[in-house]
């Protein structure tokens, strides 16, 4: 599906969700497995400025579904990240994604606030994908 190709390219975050500096990947290569890390830059516009690392954990081409999770600081103020991508093929030419996350505050913002930023953030994002991908 369009929308797997460009949900699972794990260099290409900054192409989809906003404020997403270019992306580097270790290792360096077309060939990403679990253990893989990505990192970018954070734009100020964000809120949260700085550098961010996450790691793959999981990653399952058949079934359309990876999951990664933050690697050490965070300019977010989280801890404990972990998110999984799905897409689901409801019909010929039409794809659901779910992108789901769990974590613990970690600062100043509350847990409701940081839900509202990532929902926000989640919806953003996806509708940058379905636009893209029509």
């Amino acid at each position: 599906a369009k929308v797997w190709a460009m949900v699972s390219e794990w260099g290409g975050t900054h192409k989809w969700i906003p404020g997403v500096g270019p992306v580097t990947v270790e290792p360096d290569g077309q060939d990403v497995a679990v253990g893989s890390k990505r990192s970018a830059d954070l734009d100020p516009a964000t809120g949260f400025p700085g550098r961010i690392t996450e790691i793959l954990e999981a990653l399952d081409e058949n079934a359309m579904h990876f999951r990664y999770s933050v690697l050490g600081a965070s300019p977010i103020p989280i801890k404990n990240y972990v998110a999984e991508m799905k897409v689901l093929v409801v019909t010929n030419g039409s794809s659901e994604v779910t992108w789901s996350s769990t974590w613990d505050a970690d600062g100043d913002l509350t847990e409701d606030e940081l839900v509202t930023a990532f929902e926000g953030l989640y919806d953003m994002s996806l509708e940058n994908v379905r636009t893209a991908c029509e």
